[in-house]
């Protein structure tokens, strides 16, 4: 995955062929995404161009330009690469890519693909310049993640993941380097990540998590897929989901995981992908198994908000 690839391969073979090549396509398909939102006027972008199906997503109804074109960017990419995948996305719901996963024709692979394609969609709406993200992430038949993905438009800030480790670029044509997760071992004084912008979280969120946020030094209101890459790369020390959508979660939890970051469910169980559009998790994603382990005591006794349904 962080290897070279065979130079005598087309670009499409080496993407879809195997493990050496997920990266590569990753990259690609964010540079995709990056080059739409860069180039797509705030008009377009913040137009509504369609609602969403009945039942998903209820309290956010609407698509906007930028959500699709990002999407179908990231699409276009990964059918020219002739991917077998089955692709769970937050705009286009569940979509085959060149044939469903076990059957017999495309190459290599045959995969799950989970993909927020726009992250940050109300922001971008007001002309709010912060926390727009597009995240990737890639598995097997088995359930078992292959490599995840995620681009801040903003900074330009890449991130990969794969079986060989994770790496940032912090800005385009840096060189990546190793994430590393903070080595903060105490709850008190943590720096804390939830999702608090929209009503439906924000009060039940905080106060449901008031013991715990009253011990942080500090709280961030953001979430989705860059929450686990703020704690992945030491920015954040704990990072608390609640009712998240599948593609929030599983776009770029492998991130986390391969910085060696611990994420479980609130009452400390393992988290096990299942291609379930509809799925909504409760996760808590620490920088390491200590702290870890003093948010899951704070977190006894707490029972996760409810209220908002994707």
């Amino acid at each position: 995955m962080m290897g070279t690839s065979n130079p005598g391969m087309s670009r499409a073979a080496r993407h879809a062929g195997g493990p050496t090549s997920w990266r590569a396509l990753l990259r690609e398909a964010l540079a995709a995404a990056q080059e739409v939102v860069s180039r797509l006027t705030l008009t377009a972008g913040q137009r509504v161009v369609r609602g969403r199906e009945a039942g998903y997503r209820p309290w956010d109804p609407e698509v906007i330009g930028v959500d699709t074109a990002t999407e179908g960017a990231v699409i276009g990419v990964l059918r020219r690469a002739g991917l077998r995948a089955y692709l769970l996305s937050e705009e286009a719901g569940a979509v085959e890519i060149g044939r469903a996963p076990g059957a017999g024709s495309g190459r290599g692979e045959p995969v799950c693909v989970v993909m927020d394609p726009f992250d940050g969609s109300l922001l971008y709406r007001r002309g709010i310049r912060a926390h727009w993200f597009t995240a990737i992430g890639i598995y097997g038949r088995d359930g078992e993640p292959r490599a995840a993905g995620a681009v801040d438009h903003i900074t330009g800030e890449v991130i990969l993941a794969d079986a060989s480790g994770a790496v940032r670029a912090d800005r385009p044509g840096a060189r990546p380097t190793p994430l590393r997760p903070a080595k903060t071992t105490r709850l008190d004084g943590a720096a804390v990540e939830a999702y608090l912008m929209k009503p439906g979280f924000l009060y039940p969120t905080a106060t449901a998590l008031r013991p715990l946020f009253e011990r942080a030094r500090l709280i961030l209101p953001n979430g989705g897929p860059y929450g686990f890459a703020d704690v992945a790369c030491g920015r954040i020390d704990v990072y608390f989901a609640w009712n998240e959508a599948l593609t929030e979660v599983f776009s770029s939890m492998y991130i986390a995981e391969r910085a060696g970051c611990v994420v479980t469910g609130w009452d400390g169980s393992p988290v096990r992908f299942r291609p379930d559009i509809y799925a909504v998790h409760s996760l808590v994603c620490s920088a390491n198994p200590r702290l870890h382990q003093q948010v899951l005591q704070a977190l006894r006794g707490i029972t996760p908000p409810r209220g908002v349904r994707p």
